[in-house]
C-alpha cells in the first residue's frame, strides 16, 4: 500500500482544486493506492496548521499520516529536506485539479522538487 499526500484548497477530495503552496493548503487529499499503483481509497483531512505553523510541523505532520510522496504546487527548501531526511518523496509543479495532479504523477509526468523562490 502506497500513500500519496496532495496539497488541497478546498474539501472535495480527488474533485478538488490543488492548492499551489504546501504551506498554505487548507486540506490534504490522501491517496491510497494498491501494489500496482491502483487507487484504492481517498480522504480528506484539513491541514491543522492552515493558519500558521512552526518550520517543521507540517512535514511531521504529514509524516504521521504514513506518507510515501507529497504532492504540492511549490514547498519551500527546509520542507523538502526534511521530507528527504523521513524517505518521502516531494514532487512539485502540480496540475490545477487533484485527480488530474495524481494520474500524471501516477503516469510518469511529474517527478522531481524545486524550492519555492520566495521567503516566508
Amino acid at each position: 500500500m502506497k500513500k500519496i499526500v496532495m496539497t488541497a484548497s478546498d474539501a472535495l477530495g480527488l474533485a478538488g482544486e490543488m492548492s499551489m503552496h504546501f504551506g498554505h493548503c487548507s486540506h490534504f487529499v490522501v491517496a491510497q493506492l494498491d501494489d500496482a499503483d491502483r487507487l484504492v481509497g481517498a480522504e480528506v483531512v484539513a491541514n491543522p496548521f492552515a493558519d500558521a505553523h512552526q518550520p517543521g510541523q507540517l512535514p511531521a505532520y504529514i509524516q504521521s499520516l504514513d506518507a510515501d510522496v507529497v504532492l504540492a504546487g511549490g514547498m519551500g527548501a527546509k520542507a523538502i529536506e526534511l521530507f528527504a531526511c523521513n524517505g518521502i518523496e516531494v514532487v512539485t509543479g502540480a496540475r490545477p485539479g487533484v485527480e488530474e495532479t495524481l494520474d500524471a504523477y501516477l503516469a510518469g509526468e511529474l517527478n522531481g522538487a524545486s524550492q519555492c523562490a520566495h521567503a516566508h
